[in-house]
Formats: structure tokens, sequence, C-alpha cells
């Protein structure tokens, strides 16, 4: 791979709009172990609510697929320290970019995992502020 192909690669996954028509990888290696991530992906966002054991869970995979991302990018920048650091061909390092753009996507999917949507936290607080308003009243009277 010449530096040329590097460069336009590692532009691409640093992109901000990288993510836009990607999908979540169905699976990932990581240390070696696969990981069906779209299947966690799918089941964690079909939790009505999440608890708090799966709060960790998810925070825990977004841990380990940043630090993940980052060894692929620097395997792409040829930084790699590890026997991955062999000279990239060019199906590899467009792989690699995949990869990188894939665990990107599944990262913003678990960002916005049951997070409420602004409509419902502004009816909710104008809510609230008229029960804090009534009970007000109710105690004037």
């Amino acid at each position: 791979m010449d530096e040329t192909l590097r460069e336009e690669l590692l532009d691409r996954v640093t992109s901000r709009t990288a993510t836009i028509g990607a999908s979540v990888p169905d699976m990932v290696a990581i240390d070696g172990t696969e990981v069906d991530l779209s299947e966690f992906i799918v089941e964690t966002r079909a939790i009505e609510t999440v608890p708090p054991e799966v709060d960790r869970k998810v925070s825990s995979v977004k841990t380990t697929l940043r630090a993940e991302r980052e060894r692929r990018i620097d395997r792409l920048k040829g930084e790699s320290g590890d026997a991955t650091n062999d000279p990239l061909d060019r199906e590899t390092a467009e792989a690699l970019a995949d990869e990188i753009v894939g665990i990107d996507r599944a990262l913003n999917a678990l960002d916005t995992i049951r997070h409420p949507d602004f409509a419902d936290e502004h009816r909710s607080a104008t809510l609230d502020g008229h029960e804090r308003w009534l009970a007000f009243v109710d105690a004037v009277q």
C-alpha cells in the first residue's frame, strides 16, 4: 500500500460523515475473539428501559470498541507495535478501514440507546412545572 492510499483511508475513517450509510458489522474480532456486535446492539436497543447492569455492560463494550478502533487505526497508520505491523496490501487496508467505520457506526448506535427525546424531556419538564405551580396554589389557599 502506498502513502497516498494510506492517507485517503485515514481521511475516510476520520471523516465526520464516514458512518453515513454504513452498517454495524455483524461480527467484530476483539483480541482474536469474534463478537456478535450486531446482535448485541439489536438486543440492547430492544430493551424498554436500560437497567444499571446493562448500562455498565454497554459502557464496557463501548470502551472495548474504542480501544479496538484505535488499534486498527494504528495498524492502518503503520504504527502497530506487534506482529500485525507487516506492510498492508490494498485489500487488507480497505477492509481495515471498513472495520473502523463499522465500529464507529456501532459506537454511534450504542451512544443513542435509550436517551430520551428532547420533545419528551420538554413535555416532562413542562408537566413538572405545572404540578409545582398547582401544589403551590393549593398550599397558598
